[in-house]
């Protein structure tokens, strides 16, 4: 069996703000990227996934790339609606999510279904040590934010920490050429941050009063320097061959949020500040 859940969560971003937590502005640039990248990436993971299905011969496995798929796809979806409220302010930004968009598809086209695999390995081993670092310091980096925003990057980052391990147990099961995910690492990387420049030029031309320091320095300029050197190593083990994501140090702050999910707490409001 296994532990992935499948929550379908009724968020709505109307009227959020481009910089949704005026206390941490570079903090908000960061994350609407992400949030931008994930739409394209987690459809491109949705349609790697239904492609490999067909070589999946451990049910098991089968199962777990269901509910993985699945649990992308609501990210997805969820980021969409987010992305669709800010291009309903600023209309150029669509040309921005339509950038990210071709690119996936257009990385699609070019290489293999293992490629993808490898790619969506890599790229997901990277989030637990990351996402980490994030959670632990929400109070700084989340609590002035819009809690309709913070609320979808919690949900969306806990999921992330539950199916940590899923992307490389298709991977393996499938490919199983740990070395392959290894030498493809720095592709992968240098097209997830060429997508990330792209963003910030897009944002610049397309998002009006928005301060500079919104676009330079350290996002996490107000994380303690030990939380990033731990997060920067984690990811650079995440990308060793024989790495596991089970045996990563999760956040204390990812069972808090699935026990009040299940208490049924309102999780599209459950962290920040309430819309002004």
């Amino acid at each position: 069996m296994s532990s992935l859940e499948i929550r379908k969560i009724p968020f709505d971003f109307e009227g959020a703000p481009f910089i949704w937590n005026p206390e941490q502005p570079r903090f908000s640039v960061l994350m609407n990227q992400v949030g931008f990248l994930a739409i394209g990436f987690e459809r491109y993971i949705c349609k790697a996934f239904r492609e490999a299905e067909s070589r999946i011969t451990d049910k098991r496995i089968l199962t777990e790339a269901g509910l993985f798929r699945e649990q992308e796809g609501l990210h997805a979806s969820a980021h969409t609606k987010h992305a669709k409220a800010l291009i309903k302010q600023h209309p150029g930004l669509q040309r921005a999510l339509d950038r990210v968009l071709e690119s996936y598809d257009q990385l699609y086209e070019k290489h293999s279904l293992d490629y993808h695999l490898a790619y969506t390995g890599g790229l997901e081993a990277i989030f637990t040590p990351f996402f980490k670092m994030v959670l632990d310091n929400r109070a700084v980096l989340f609590s002035g934010g819009d809690r309709r925003v913070t609320s979808l990057l919690l949900w969306h980052f806990c999921e992330e920490i539950e199916h940590r391990s899923s992307a490389l147990m298709v991977y393996d099961h499938v490919v199983g050429n740990s070395w392959y995910r290894f030498k493809n690492a720095r592709g992968f990387q240098a097209h997830t941050r060429w997508l990330a420049e792209m963003l910030t030029e897009e944002f610049r031309q397309n998002v009006p009063n928005v301060p500079s320091e919104a676009y330079e320095g350290d996002p996490f300029a107000s994380v303690p320097r030990w939380d990033k050197y731990r997060s920067a190593m984690g990811i650079l083990s995440s990308q060793l061959p024989w790495h596991d994501p089970a045996h990563q140090a999760i956040p204390n702050y990812y069972q808090e949020w699935v026990d009040q999910w299940a208490e049924g707490d309102d999780v599209t409001q459950i962290y920040g500040q309430h819309a002004s």
